[in-house]
């Protein structure tokens, strides 16, 4: 047998605690990331900056999925379907939507009274109307933001909320008619046949840019998941969180096709989550998801306060600062009381000899450990 199958559980990645682990802290950097590529755009310095194939903000996106498939996989293991999809729906959905209210009756007349252009009411239905189920179809409210640099978009950070939602319904789906045993063949299958997909339309395969999505951000998640299902196969050392790393640095620096990150990427994110002693930061009050959905359109607002003519990084700070209380507000208004609707999906899942493929005991419930790349 290699070394990785007779590891000892407490030093592979089955030594990773649920409860005491620095991946909100790490979200919430990559939340902070995004609104760090962000603002060159929105503060008319130039496109996104990127690093190799991907911007930062999409670097941030991909660890987003990563963490987000590691724990909705364990999510959906230990729940029935009902439960696990009305506690996902639960996560990223209320507060979605109170964000395109926002939006669209907060920002964009207050985007009006700072810049003018033309707004109504109907305008405000419309965008939440027309973003209700997730798709973007809608950038705009009225006419409002002819005076920024990066016009007619109020919140272009949410397209990713959608994708998020096909992952989760993805894992959901295979996991109820595929058997445990079976579950990591068929989500390893599904992380390869996804980056080939990818691979080939990055060489040149027509295919919609809705697909392109699609097949660039699937790998991520599907990482996570099969990391999570081979947990007690895979150690947890620095020696392989330095391969991992270094294989992402050479994916960055000759340029090929992102996708190729997703397994070292997903594992350096979980070594992070491991061993950063940020265990504390966001452990009760997880405001990731708050700033993910929230800056775009604060970025706009600074813009139109005209914030960008005192250069990049005071732009980029000022739009963190800002953001930062509507977060906090969204977490405390929104998605803490969303959470607690969850408990009425907690009940003992159907047992099916197991906990799934290279778990060392059943997997127990930890509500308080399942959320979103925002991922979410």
């Amino acid at each position: 047998m290699s070394a990785a199958v007779c590891a000892a559980p407490e030093s592979t990645l089955a030594r990773f605690d649920p409860r005491h682990n620095s991946l909100n802290a790490l979200r919430l950097v990559l939340a902070v990331l995004v609104i760090a590529s962000h603002a060159r755009p929105l503060g008319g310095f130039g496109p996104d900056p990127r690093w190799g194939d991907f911007t930062v903000g999409t670097w941030a996106v991909a660890g987003f999925f990563a963490i987000s498939g590691w724990l909705i996989m364990r999510s959906r293991l230990s729940s029935s379907l009902g439960g696990y999809l009305w506690r996902r729906f639960l996560r990223i959905y209320p507060a979605f939507l109170v964000c395109l209210g926002v939006v669209g009756f907060g920002f964009a007349p207050l985007g009006l009274a700072l810049g003018g252009g033309s707004y109504g009411v109907l305008d405000g239905v419309r965008y939440v109307g027309g973003n209700a189920l997730l798709a973007i179809t809608q950038t705009g409210v009225g006419d409002t933001l002819n005076a920024v640099p990066y016009p007619d978009a109020w919140n272009g950070a949410l397209w990713t909320l959608f994708y998020e939602a096909l992952c989760y319904l993805m894992v959901g789906l295979i996991d109820t008619v595929v058997t445990r045993r079976l579950l990591p063949a068929v989500m390893m299958f599904g992380l390869v046949g996804f980056t080939a997909a990818e691979l080939a339309i990055g060489a040149g395969l027509p295919a919609p840019y809705a697909l392109h999505l699609l097949t660039m951000l699937v790998p991520f998640f599907f990482a996570g998941g099969v990391l999570f299902l081979c947990r007690s196969r895979i150690p947890v050392t620095v020696p392989l969180a330095g391969l991992a790393g270094a294989l992402c640095l050479l994916i960055a620096l000759t340029g090929v096709n992102g996708v190729l990150l997703a397994v070292p990427l997903a594992y350096l994110c979980l070594w992070l989550g491991d061993r950063l002693p940020l265990q504390t930061l966001g452990a009760r009050n997880d405001i990731s998801y708050g700033v993910y959905i929230y800056a775009f359109p604060v970025q706009q607002i600074l813009a139109l306060l005209d914030v960008q003519r005192a250069g990049l990084v005071v732009f980029a700070l000022a739009a963190i600062v800002s953001t930062v209380p509507l977060a906090a507000l969204s977490w405390f208004a929104v998605e803490r009381p969303a959470r607690r609707l969850q408990l009425l999906a907690l009940r003992p899942p159907p047992q099916e000899g197991g906990a799934g493929a290279g778990s060392t005991a059943p997997a127990t419930r930890s509500p308080g450990t399942s959320g979103s790349t925002r991922a979410r």
